[in-house]
């Protein structure tokens, strides 16, 4: 009987090792692990500025304008018409008290379509969880741009996920995987990511940790 040559991560590209981790827990394991795809600058950029505005996991990343003693978007600034959105649209944001959107007109805010703050942190957070951000929708997402565009404008790094350097694997199936791997006594998913040469670097972050977000080693 053939030796089944085991998978080596050398000279790979990211997209081959991910795709041969998913094909062997699939043959291995009968299991299929889901993955994110088709992301693009709009779309992380628009979960960026969301994030910024309402949490900011970052350590040492700001938006430029923030209130005093706080470290996500001012409402001020999110909030003023002047403001030219980059990569964006302040519509898919902003809410009126009403909860609809604000428009504008001559560069300005049509009276009684004003932003209201109250209505635009809820629809912001709707927005984040459902693009199924985790942590209910408080994870850290990263830039689109390079560098980072209005209303935000911080120096956080472009995702690596527009270079198809990183992915987010199905946190349900990942789960499912553990109970496989924990009843086979097969050791660890990141035991098992490692021989494809991935790892998951946000796993132990200290205030947003993604056990779903897998580099390359």
């Amino acid at each position: 009987m053939a030796t089944v040559q085991a998978f080596n991560p050398k000279g790979k590209t990211f997209n081959q090792q991910i795709d041969a981790f998913i094909a062997d827990v699939k043959k291995t394991h009968q299991l299929t692990i889901g993955k994110d795809s088709g992301r693009t600058k709009e779309w992380q950029q628009k979960h960026h500025v969301a994030h910024m505005f309402l949490y900011n996991a970052y350590k040492s990343t700001k938006p430029v304008n923030t209130d005093k003693g706080k470290r996500t978007i001012a409402w001020s600034h999110l909030s003023d018409a002047s403001v030219n959105w980059a990569s964006t649209k302040f519509d898919d944001f902003l809410r009126t008290s009403k909860n609809t959107k604000p428009i504008k007109s001559a560069g300005k805010w049509k009276v009684g379509q004003e932003p209201d703050e109250t209505k635009t942190i809820a629809n912001v957070k709707l927005l984040l969880k459902k693009a199924g951000i985790g942590n209910g929708g408080k994870a850290m997402v990263s830039s689109g741009l390079k560098p980072c565009g209005e209303p935000c404008k911080c120096k956080a790094g472009r995702s690596k996920h527009l270079n198809n350097l990183a992915a987010d694997l199905n946190s349900a199936h990942l789960k499912s995987l553990k109970v496989k791997l924990n009843t086979a006594k097969a050791g660890s998913i990141d035991e098992y990511l490692k021989k494809f040469g991935l790892h998951r670097p946000l796993l132990n972050h200290p205030t947003s940790p993604e056990k779903w977000h897998v580099e390359a080693l």
